[in-house]
């Protein structure tokens, strides 16, 4: 597992942001085959969206994997929530991105999760 500072991971989340972007896209429209789907009576249409439906979530699953392969670590998926290892302070800590948040702005500790979040600013604030 890659254990990033805070400035290499804020230019990683510059990379993610769109892969982030492409997966809501599939999202909406997964989910709007989906809905197609449980109403369409036609089944060679209703095929053709299982096939669709297939696809879109392979998709989105290789799309997550991306940034799983770039060392992101994906804690949620709606809203998308990404991880990332650092090591501060002789401890490793989550460094953590939220989909609508522009920048990398919190931390928590490996055994909290996202209600534990706490502003980067505090980490240059410890003792």
């Amino acid at each position: 597992m890659k254990v990033f500072d805070i400035d290499t991971a804020r230019d990683l989340i510059t990379v993610i942001k769109p892969i982030v972007e492409d997966i809501n896209l599939k999202k909406e429209e997964l989910y709007s085959c989906l809905a197609r789907l449980e109403e369409e009576k036609d089944e060679l249409e209703r095929l053709y969206l299982k096939s669709h439906v297939e696809d879109l979530d392979m998709e989105i699953r290789r799309l997550f994997q991306k940034i799983e392969a770039l060392g992101g670590v994906i804690k949620g998926i709606d809203p998308i929530l990404v991880d990332f290892l650092s090591f501060h302070q002789n401890r490793y800590i989550w460094l953590c991105w939220k989909e609508d948040e522009d920048t990398l702005m919190y931390w928590h500790e490996l055994d909290e999760g996202f209600a534990g979040r706490k502003p980067i600013e505090l980490l240059y604030n410890e003792g």
